[in-house]
C-alpha cells in the first residue's frame, strides 16, 4: 500500500566516498533520474531503459540499502510481489571536500577520476539510449519536434578569482535546473514535459613539471 505521509526529502548531503562511488554507476545514476518524477517498479524501469529487469535488481536493492531509493508501494499479481520505488531526495549534493583538486594521495586522486568518469560514462549511455529511443519513436510515427544537443569543450587560461566566478555561476545554474524541476514537481502540472540532461565538468588542467618549475602555482 502507498505510503501517502513519504514525499522525497528537497537534499540530502554525501559525505562518505562509498556512497559517492554507489551512486556515480552509470545504470544507478539512470535508474535514479527515471524515479525522479514519480515511483516505479524495477520492471517499468527496465523498459524505460531498454533493458532486462533481471540485469536491475542487484543495482535497485544497492540504492536501497545505502538510502538513496525508497519502497513507497507494493502490488501483488498473482505470486508476485512487485515494489515501487521513488527516490529519498530531489537533490544529492556532494561535499565539496570530496572534489578537493588539492589530493595529496593517490587514493584520493583515483576517487575524484573514477567519479567524473563515471559521470561522463552515464552522460554517454543516457545520450546513446535517448538518440535511439527517439529514431524508434518517429519510426512509430511520432512526430518530429525540433531540439538540439549542446556539445562544446574549452580550454581557457584564467586567473584564479575569474575561475572561482565561474564556478560560483556555474553552481547557480545547476542549482536553478533542479529547483525548476522541484517547482514542477510540487505543483503537480500538468503542463507536458520530458527528461533533459545537464552535465557539467569544470576543473583546473595541468601538465606533469618539465624541470623548469610549475608556471601555474
Amino acid at each position: 500500500m502507498t505510503d501517502p505521509k513519504f514525499q522525497p526529502k528537497t537534499e540530502i548531503m554525501i559525505t562518505d566516498l562509498d556512497a559517492l562511488k554507489i551512486i556515480a554507476d552509470p545504470t544507478r545514476n539512470q535508474i535514479m533520474e527515471i524515479l525522479t518524477p514519480k515511483p516505479l517498479t524495477v520492471n517499468q524501469v527496465a523498459k524505460k531503459l531498454g533493458s532486462d529487469a533481471s540485469k536491475l535488481y542487484y543495482h535497485f536493492n544497492l540504492l536501497e540499502k545505502n538510502g538513496f531509493i525508497t519502497v513507497v508501494d507494493t502490488t501483488i499479481r498473482g505470486n508476485l510481489v512487485e515494489k515501487h520505488y521513488w527516490i529519498s531526495a530531489y537533490s544529492f549534493d556532494l561535499d565539496q571536500s570530496i572534489l578537493n583538486f588539492n589530493v595529496d594521495t593517490p587514493e584520493g586522486t583515483e576517487t575524484i577520476i573514477t567519479l567524473v568518469l563515471a559521470n561522463i560514462e552515464a552522460t554517454r549511455e543516457d545520450l546513446r539510449r535517448s538518440m535511439y529511443a527517439r529514431h524508434q519513436q518517429i519510426q512509430d510515427g511520432a512526430p518530429k519536434n525540433p531540439r538540439s544537443v549542446m556539445d562544446h569543450r574549452s580550454m581557457l587560461n584564467l586567473p584564479d578569482d575569474k575561475a572561482f566566478e565561474f564556478h560560483e555561476r556555474l553552481k547557480a545554474l545547476i542549482d536553478e535546473f533542479q529547483e525548476e524541476e522541484e517547482a514542477l514537481n510540487q505543483e503537480k502540472t500538468d503542463q507536458k514535459t520530458i527528461p533533459w540532461g545537464l552535465s557539467i565538468v569544470f576543473y583546473p588542467s595541468f601538465y606533469f613539471n618539465s624541470g623548469e618549475g610549475d608556471p601555474n602555482e
